[in-house]
């Protein structure tokens, strides 16, 4: 086995900082439910700054390096937030700094495409001819091919990134740590490293193997919240002990649950309690919860169905290491399966 290359061992680094930054945000999310913005900065000015002295190992020419520094500059809108006209002409210097940042990014990857764009479609089988083959000096083909995957490299993390923002404004990623983490996942592991994981992987970039990893770690719930319920002596209704539990009211204050028994009037006026499969789409804070429970005993209820607020962070934590071990999980299911 060859010893890694110090790119390989930049990325490696980049990993285990990753680590390091989830492993911290995790407990900050399963005890507080948020994680300061300042933490995202710090972290992602550590392993943003790894990427590029990995991308500059790589031989990235000029353009290749700014248009890293524009996807930099892209990922930096999650904390700082997007320049404005109005703010840069009352004299905001961070403003016109991200600005210049932008304009730099947008310029190289312009340029990148110009010149490599041809050789990474040569690379991926979409042309019969590239720009490097008529260089004579062998060493300069080699270069041109490496900054061509590199150059496709970059358009995978690009569109692991709009991935990423496009979940997020379609509320499938709920909270902004959330996406701040994948982001931030995406910039320490913008394509599968060198060494190669165990498992299969494929062009799918390795932040949405990544997403898939904590999903399978979602679908171990039901069969959890159903053994501790039956452990518990709940065994109905069967549509609520897969995915609620059955608490007493004095035990809810002070965890983060959603209540899914609520008070409801008949037709006829009369009050019953009904349980809701899913929990209301408002924000609850801890005096309308105390409300809602004040309600359910009011109406001589002694328990009430509840839901667990699961941090996503918690679940993203393991799923790195599983992608880095195994690779994308869908790619490795299938070359098990022989497909």
């Amino acid at each position: 086995m060859e010893a890694p290359t110090p790119d390989q061992w930049t990325a490696l680094l980049r990993c285990f900082i990753l680590i390091l930054c989830m492993a911290g945000a995790a407990l900050m999310d399963h005890w507080q439910r948020r994680v300061p913005n300042d933490w995202w900065i710090r972290w992602g000015l550590a392993i943003g700054f790894l990427l590029l002295v990995e991308v500059v190992l790589l031989e990235a020419d000029f353009a290749l390096i700014l248009g890293t520094l524009g996807i930099l500059a892209w990922c930096s809108a999650s904390v700082i937030g997007t320049p404005s006209v109005n703010d840069i002409q009352n004299g905001s210097k961070i403003d016109l700094f991200v600005a210049i940042w932008y304009l730099l990014g947008i310029v190289g990857a312009g340029m990148s495409l110009y010149l490599h764009g041809a050789n990474a479609l040569w690379s991926i089988n979409l042309a019969v001819d590239a720009p490097m083959f008529h260089l004579t000096d062998l060493a300069a083909i080699e270069i041109a091919e490496k900054r061509g995957r590199l150059l496709l490299h970059l358009i995978g993390l690009i569109i692991g990134i709009g991935f990423i923002e496009i979940a997020w404004r379609a509320r499938l990623l709920h909270g902004g740590a959330d996406a701040k983490a994948m982001v931030v996942i995406a910039l320490a592991i913008p394509w599968w490293i060198g060494i190669g994981p165990l498992g299969e992987t494929t062009a799918v970039p390795p932040v949405i193997s990544v997403l898939i990893w904590s999903a399978l770690a979602f679908l171990i719930l039901p069969f959890i919240t159903i053994i501790r319920n039956l452990r518990m002596g709940h065994n109905g209704p069967l549509r609520m002990i897969w995915h609620a539990e059955r608490w007493e009211l004095n035990q809810i204050p002070g965890h983060h649950v959603w209540i899914l028994s609520e008070i409801v009037e008949t037709a006829d006026g009369e009050r019953k309690v009904r349980e809701r499969m899913r929990p209301r789409r408002k924000r609850v804070n801890r005096e309308d919860l105390a409300a809602h429970i004040e309600q359910l005993k009011d109406a001589g209820e002694t328990s009430a169905w509840i839901t667990k607020k699961h941090p996503f962070l918690v679940y993203v934590l393991p799923a790195i290491p599983l992608a880095l071990i195994f690779g994308d999980p869908v790619a490795t299911a299938l070359h098990i399966w022989g497909m």
